[in-house]
């Protein structure tokens, strides 16, 4: 590792910035895949009407099945969440959609008992659009709630209980929908192909504008590593209810055109079996990338009408004797069945789906490096830790049931010094370091960062209040570059920071942890060594007032190590930051560290200088009762 020697130029140098479009890679990738999408489908649509080569009701289809993908497809693919759910929002705006279209007359036959005003009004479709796509994001705010705060297997099954409570209500809110009667005659005359391919211009243009933004990159880390990402002080429900909301207004605009190109709907067509379409749909193409969905829903919507029509060709031979008596059966489900198979075979050969997990643009262009942020030409990243910061636990225990893995500890780590804190395997050091920074909260005792209680804040609290962390197991966002992982902490230290500013800033830490040529490489592709300085690049992103490192040198070798403590050095000489180095590598520590803190079956037994600590016999103790135990 070839420390910089250089500081990091500070925020008063000159923002080059304001002489183009301030984009960062992750807009521009956006913006391009956008350009060439969007006027795909449309020269898709427009071929396919001269050349006669599909019905219009199926191209219109496929282009609600688009929109309905891409909503599905920005909140699952983005969280990692899959939803079952999608399709109760589907119903929901083709049912209001529909209040609002229908003639006043066929309101009286059909929903005679329906709220007058209501009953009264027939509005044209891009209006009654806008009043389904509303009431679809009320309804995903209200249920957004509850999904925020659940994760995995228990945010699957709920969303799928989403889709059997609308299937009820659908049934049973017999004066709003007709039960399980079907709503017919509904104006497909409105559905023209300027609202059609506007709503998929729509769709499209706000799914890749969330993408760009910082929000998405921060659910994107959610996805990959929940607890780093509350450790750089991402707040994963907030971003997890701003996509779900987001992506049920989409798919809630995918239903209401739905209900104007078949002409009618009933409660059957939103439940189990558009459902598995819809999955299929993202899965076959690639669901984190909109790009991906775009595709999915294309290939679904050309193999549903090709199953369904070899379906009803084969349903003719019903009855036909074939050989020895045998009568040809009846054939249904094929479409399904189809289906199954279909997605079997993705998830065995590409798990990614066709078009994998980068979008259109990232594929076709490889991304261009900035100009070295040290060349003085763009605003670096530059701080200073006040001299009178302190943080300082008291009497922290922590104890899981009957097994007391902490027990009051006291200790302090001031602004500009680097304490140590060591002790045997399974002393305890990890565990504090987990319940300092929020992860877990302490049984008893107390936190405090510059004398502010902190003993119950969250994780991403205690980050933003000056606390960075690294982890024993490497924990970086995978999914995401060794440049996007930076730009996450920048994003939260600096909420307003522009797009491009907050890339260059990024780009200077890596700079400083000679990671200049690795910004564009995925954090999960980067060399053991690399990762490490990655994680403490992540970490000084949030210019935190005290740096906790959790065995930074594990698996270095000697010169990665020695490296290492240059570096460390250099961040508090120049940043004033307070280091907590919790180590097993004892030269290191002795060689850097101001004070020593020991543990040992998670009680303090030792605190000094590195000479008084290594003369304690109660530290020889443990560590020589350690290797006669290892031995």
């Amino acid at each position: 590792m070839n420390v910089q020697s250089k500081t990091l130029p500070n925020d008063s140098a000159p923002d080059m910035t304001a002489r183009g479009l301030a984009w960062d890679h992750r807009t521009k990738d956006s913006l391009i895949s956008f350009a060439i999408l969007f006027p795909v489908i449309i020269a898709i649509v427009g071929i396919a009407l001269f050349f006669g080569l599909a019905s219009k009701t199926l191209l219109m289809l496929g282009c609600v099945n688009v929109i309905a993908a891409v909503g599905l497809g920005l909140f699952s693919g983005t969280s990692g969440i899959l939803s079952l759910g999608h399709v109760a929002f589907f119903g929901i705006g083709a049912y209001v959609t529909t209040w609002f279209t229908l003639s006043p007359d066929l309101k009286s036959f059909l929903l005679a008992d329906m709220p007058e005003f209501i009953k009264n009004v027939e509005w044209p479709l891009p209006l009654a659009l806008v009043v389904g796509v509303l009431a679809c994001a009320l309804v995903g705010a209200v249920f957004g709630i509850v999904m925020m705060r659940l994760r995995d297997t228990a945010a699957v099954i709920a969303s799928f209980g989403l889709v059997i409570i609308a299937y009820l209500i659908f049934i049973g809110a017999k004066t709003l929908t007709n039960g399980k009667q079907s709503l017919y005659a509904l104006p497909t005359d409105q559905a023209n192909w300027w609202v059609i391919l506007g709503s998929v211009g729509v769709a499209l243009g706000a799914a890749f504008y969330l993408k760009a933004t910082k929000y998405s990159r921060h659910l994107e880390a959610v996805r990959d590593e929940e607890q780093a990402a509350r450790s750089v002080g991402i707040e994963p429900q907030i971003n997890i209810f701003i996509f779900w909301v987001a992506s049920a207004a989409i798919v809630g605009l995918a239903g209401g055109l739905y209900a104007h190109v078949v002409g009618v709907i009933s409660p059957n067509g939103f439940y189990l079996e558009k459902t598995f379409a819809l999955v299929v749909m993202i899965i076959l193409g690639g669901y984190r990338a909109i790009s991906g969905c775009v595709v999915g829903a294309v290939v679904i919507t050309i193999a549903e009408e090709i199953f369904r029509k070899t379906e009803e060709h084969l349903s003719t031979f019903a009855g036909t004797e074939l050989i020895w008596g045998i009568e040809f059966p009846m054939v249904f489900g094929l479409t399904a069945i189809s289906f199954s198979i279909l997605i079997l075979i993705v998830l065995y050969l590409r798990p990614e789906g066709v078009l994998g997990y980068r979008e259109l643009a990232t594929m076709l262009f490889a991304p261009q490096a900035d100009a070295d942020p040290q060349d003085g030409t763009a605003p670096g990243a530059a701080f200073k830790v006040q001299g009178d910061n302190k943080l300082a636990t008291e009497g922290l225990s922590k104890s899981y049931g009957g097994l007391q893995a902490l027990s009051d500890v006291t200790l302090h780590v001031d602004a500009g010094e680097i304490v140590g804190l060591i002790g045997p395997n399974g002393a305890g050091k990890t565990t504090f370091i987990n319940v300092l920074t929020g992860i877990l909260f302490a049984t008893s005792g107390k936190i405090s960062i510059n004398h502010s209680d902190a003993t119950l804040w969250s994780a991403h609290r205690l980050a933003r209040a000056g606390l960075g962390r690294t982890y024993q197991n490497i924990r970086l966002f995978s999914s995401l570059t060794a440049l996007e992982n930076v730009i996450c902490a920048v994003t939260v230290k600096t909420p307003g920071i522009g797009r491009r500013q907050a890339q260059v800033r990024a780009r200077s830490w890596l700079v400083l942890l000679n990671l200049q040529d690795k910004g564009d490489t995925l954090s999960c592709n980067l060399a053991y060594g690399d990762q490490r300085r990655l994680e403490i690049a992540r970490a000084l992103a949030l210019e935190p007032n005290f740096l906790l490192l959790d065995e930074p040198a594990a698996g270095m070798n000697a010169q990665e190590t020695q490296d290492l403590k240059i570096l460390l050095q250099k961040i508090v000489d120049d940043f004033g930051v307070g280091v907590l180095l919790v180590e097993h590598d004892l030269k290191m520590v002795m060689e850097l560290c101001h004070r020593i803190y020991v543990l040992n079956k998670g009680e303090l037994i030792a605190n000094g200088t590195p000479k008084e600590v290594s003369a304690n016999a109660h530290v020889i103790e443990a560590y020589v009762g350690e290797d006669e135990e290892d031995t």
